[in-house]
This record gives C-alpha cells, sequence and structure tokens, in this order.
C-alpha cells in the first residue's frame, strides 16, 4: 500500500484497510503473507494504537516504512506489479493499493473555489466560502483546519451550514458553530479504537477543543464498546442523512 499524503479522507483510513486485509488473510491461514506500508507521513492517525493492533494480532505481517526509511516512490509498474523506492525495490507484488493525493472534486475548483492547496478555504463559523460567501462547503472538499476530512466530521458541518442558511432565509435565531467528529477504526473483530474531539472556531480556523483518543492499555471490553458505538452511529447517520 503507498499511502497519501496529508490532508487526505479519513486520516486512519488507509490503516484500518490494512488490519482489515490482515484480518481477511489470517482468516485464511495466509499468515506468512506481507502487507508493506509505505508512507509520505512521518507519522499517521493513531499509529501507536494501530502498530500495538498489528502486533497482537498480525505478528510480523505488517511493516510500516516512513519517508526517512523508503526515501520516496520513485517508479510503479502495473504491468510487473513493481514498486521502487528510493532505498528498495518492491517486485511481483499480488496486490498494489495506490491511494493518490486528494483535493477538491472538480465542480469546486473549477468554480475557482479552492485555493492553491487544491482545497477550499471557508469561514469556521458558518462553512462559506471565503472566495464566494453566497457558496457553504462542507466535507472532504474545504480546509476545515483540525477537523479530519470524515463523514461524521461533514455531517456535524453540514449542520452548522444549515443553520447559517436557515437563519439568512428565514430570519431565526443561529447558534456559535459548534463541530465534533469520532473515527472509529477495526483491528480485529471486535477490537476497534477510536480518535475525535469536539472543534469551534478560534483565531480563524476550526480548532479542536476537546480530542480524545483510544489508548494502546485499553481493556477487551471498552474495545467492544468502542465497536457497539461505531455500530450505533452508522446507523444513527443514515438515519439521519437518508430518513
Amino acid at each position: 500500500m503507498i499511502a497519501p499524503p496529508n490532508p487526505y479522507r479519513c486520516p486512519p483510513g488507509p490503516y484500518e484497510r490494512v488490519s482489515m486485509l490482515a484480518a481477511r488473510l489470517t482468516k485464511a491461514g495466509k499468515t506468512r503473507c506481507k502487507i508493506v506500508i509505505i508512507d509520505p507521513k512521518e507519522s499517521f492517525s493513531k499509529q501507536a494504537q494501530f502498530e500495538q493492533g498489528w502486533e497482537r494480532h498480525y505478528r510480523g505481517m505488517v511493516e510500516w516504512l516512513g519517508p526517512k526509511i523508503h526515501d520516496g516512490v520513485k517508479r510503479i509498474d502495473p504491468a510487473t506489479m513493481t514498486v521502487e523506492t528510493g532505498f528498495e525495490t518492491y517486485r511481483e507484488a499480488a496486490l498494489v493499493n495506490v491511494i493518490p493525493a486528494q483535493w477538491a472534486g472538480a465542480i469546486a475548483r473549477n468554480a475557482g473555489l479552492a485555493s492553491a492547496s487544491g482545497s477550499c478555504p471557508i469561514d469556521p463559523a458558518s462553512m462559506r466560502s471565503t472566495i464566494d460567501p453566497a457558496i457553504v462547503i462542507v466535507g472532504d472538499a474545504c480546509l476545515a483546519g483540525d477537523m479530519p476530512r470524515s463523514a461524521f466530521s461533514a455531517n456535524s458541518q453540514a449542520k452548522v451550514a444549515a443553520m447559517t442558511v436557515r437563519g439568512e432565509l428565514t430570519g431565526s435565531r443561529t447558534f456559535p458553530a459548534r463541530y465534533s467528529n469520532t473515527c472509529w477504526s477495526l483491528l480485529w473483530d471486535d477490537d476497534t479504537i477510536k480518535v475525535g474531539g469536539q472543534f469551534e472556531p478560534r483565531t480563524g480556523k476550526v480548532t479542536s477543543t476537546a480530542p480524545f483518543i483510544s489508548q494502546p492499555g485499553d481493556s477487551p471490553g471498552t474495545r467492544h464498546q468502542n465497536q457497539a458505538e461505531n455500530l450505533s452511529w452508522y446507523a444513527g447517520l443514515a438515519a439521519d442523512i437518508f430518513g
């Protein structure tokens, strides 16, 4: 797996994908398989928790390489499933999962709403575009400060945006923007870790005010409860969005 640079959709996502692939291989008895993560980042979300989980459930199967170890991806050859880095060449892989750099969709960029970063700057108090205040932007396309790009974040941002629009259209009362996010990640059946927090506008950006994260020493009961929260959140989100 070639992980993406920041910012990208769901910071723990690539590493949960590795965990799920490792689980599938383990259950199929293919425990001698090797999953190599070539990462352009010096660190990643919930790294200590993921690495502890990989050691516990998939000892020797997962190897994470930061930029100082691989010196960058130099060439990828799909025909031979070869990945060449600055220090080593990986040949004849069974699967090469390349997750590219990410930015706002074409509709936002073509409308001139993106900055040089490729994403869209917003007013953290209203989710309005700072380039065109007549437009509100939520989710993966926007530059939301400390908030990660996740479905939970997008849903939270959409509620602030809707409140802003409703207040203007109806003259009704609006309230100071408050945001929240949680990202759950499965390491193995019923072993789930989470990270998240509360956010609010401060000093011109969406700022983290009450962060939390699973701890490596959490009990099995806590990890089980995390997975129960995960499933309940998904059901609640689907009902909230689709009715």
